[in-house]
């Protein structure tokens, strides 16, 4: 049963739409309030205390979308979560909701285990960050990078983050850092109602609370801050701002992941200048070894010490691919992780949006993961 302190708002213009979701969630412990219009909706949101809103899409005069971003606009309801509701099982209109700021989206009729298991998810995503306080030593901050894109970078990173969390009493965030297309809340299936974007304003008001409101919680007990939804917004976020962002989150973290674009921007290397380390990833061929080498002498440029820049090489087993000796040559580094193809298997738990350590934990690939976190961790502490 859910704790009785938890309130939902349900607005539906359909009367015995709203009857059957009150009944559902009050079996549930929940308490809720059911307005049929709008307006009286969001009257009812700014005034009293709700910690998720259920809105449908068709109702009279502001409908579900115009509700949402009203719902985004007001500080007090800003990081609420937001499930829609719909007759409509269309695309476009799965993405006008999320772009209007919805959190999940659920189409009528429905079965009320799936409305319930939505939303106690969508509960559990929102709760803020517990037993986070400020550390006076603070995480590290490990960047994930690749020279050039396509070489399954975030794929890296999002398992990466999944591996460390499966300590419990290691704090991980994730950070969408390709502000502009970030596919990290794909590869986790989240949608990016709270973002980077509900600090960037805030940043001298940050604290610990802030934080755990914006900060997504995964179920693999990762919290994660989205890139963006909307690609412009990227030139929004000023470099001095995402570093005492990237500082604030190691005070409350063990670890800080960023999976950084394939790019040299002043936010990219605000990044990579204020990671404890780079995890560097390549795969076998030449254009990313060619990007990766003039990387590292940038990196030399940047004062950036090479004991911090670790290189693994995805997809080491290619066929057609430069051999690991030849790169390491090349690079004049050492490769410490040499990943072998997961084949259709990742590409499959991406496109599912499940971490594949998680789907399929026993798979070969997962246990390479598994021994590269380990590596990474040896070699940070040195």
């Amino acid at each position: 049963m859910a704790d009785a302190a938890l309130r939902i708002l349900i607005v539906d213009d359909d009367e015995t739409i709203g009857k059957l979701l009150t009944l559902v969630l009050e079996e549930e412990g929940y308490q809720t309030r059911f307005a049929q219009e709008g307006q009286v909706g969001l009257n009812l949101a700014l005034t009293q205390h709700f910690d998720l809103a259920i809105l449908d899409v068709m109702l009279p005069g502001m409908d579900g979308y115009m509700l949402c971003r009203e719902l985004r606009q007001h500080p007090t309801t800003a990081l609420i979560p937001i499930l829609m509701l719909t007759a409509q099982d269309d695309t476009r209109d799965k993405l006008a909701g999320f772009n209007a700021g919805a959190d999940d989206y659920l189409t009528k009729p429905f079965e009320p285990k799936e409305l319930v298991y939505r939303v106690k998810a969508l509960l559990a995503r929102s709760q803020p960050v517990s037993g986070s306080v400020p550390s006076a030593s603070g995480g590290q901050v490990w960047a994930v990078f690749g020279a050039k894109g396509g070489v399954g970078k975030t794929t890296i990173a999002v398992n990466l983050a999944v591996a460390l969390a499966k300590n419990p009493d290691t704090r991980v965030v994730l950070i969408d850092g390709d502000f502009s297309f970030g596919d990290v809340g794909a590869h986790l299936n989240l949608s990016p109602s709270r973002t980077i974007m509900d600090l960037v304003p805030r940043v001298d008001e940050m604290d610990v609370d802030l934080l755990g409101k914006v900060l997504i919680r995964h179920e693999s007990n990762v919290r994660v801050l989205l890139a963006p939804y909307h690609p412009a917004d990227a030139e929004r976020i000023p470099a001095e701002n995402l570093k005492r962002i990237l500082e604030m989150l190691a005070s409350i973290s063990d670890f800080v992941l960023v999976d950084c674009p394939a790019n040299y921007d002043e936010r990219t290397l605000t990044i990579l200048e204020n990671a404890d380390q780079i995890i560097m990833v390549l795969t076998p061929e030449i254009g990313p070894v060619k990007n990766t080498s003039a990387f590292i002498d940038l990196a030399r440029q940047l004062d950036i010490p090479a004991h911090k820049i670790q290189v693994v090489l995805n997809r080491a087993n290619s066929e057609v691919g430069i051999a690991a000796p030849e790169i390491e040559n090349a690079l004049q580094k050492n490769i410490p992780v040499r990943l072998m193809s997961g084949g259709r298997a990742v590409v499959l738990s991406a496109n599912r949006g499940v971490p594949i350590l998680m789907e399929q934990p026993q798979h070969p690939f997962s246990q390479q993961l598994l021994r590269m976190t380990e590596t990474l961790q040896s070699v940070a502490r040195g």
